[in-house]
């Protein structure tokens, strides 16, 4: 027997990316659609891209990571480029962002993004 709620297989999910400032923590948030997968693709999604240990240092890290983001989410609100337009989501886009200078919080974002993708958002009392 098979279990299944119908859903479109995808959710959108907020990112809050905490930035360093000089006038302290900033905190912007994107908000992400991704892909609702069944723990067994959720297993293959990962297990493909668990090459971590190949990488010579953290910027290679990232880059993988931006391949698993790629994969895992399809389209971002809230990231705009130095001209004000929006940038669409992109394996390029989310490289540039992992390895600009706020890479550390961008990725730790996203983590927590794929995390509630998979698990579910915590609920609030």
């Amino acid at each position: 027997m098979q279990f299944m709620i119908k859903n479109d297989g995808l959710a959108k999910v907020p990112a809050e990316i905490h930035v360093r400032a000089e006038s302290g923590e900033r905190v912007i948030t994107i908000h992400l659609t991704g892909r609702l997968l069944s723990q067994p693709a959720w297993d293959e999604l990962f297990q493909r891209h668990a090459g971590a240990d190949e990488a010579a240092d953290l910027s290679a890290i990232y880059r993988q990571n931006a391949r698993l983001y790629a994969e895992t989410f399809t389209a971002w609100d809230g990231v705009c480029g130095p001209d004000g337009q929006p940038v669409p989501l992109s394996l390029a886009a989310l490289e540039v962002a992992l390895l600009s200078i706020d890479g550390p919080a961008v990725n730790a974002a996203l983590q927590r993004a794929v995390h509630e993708l998979r698990f579910g958002a915590l609920r609030k009392n």
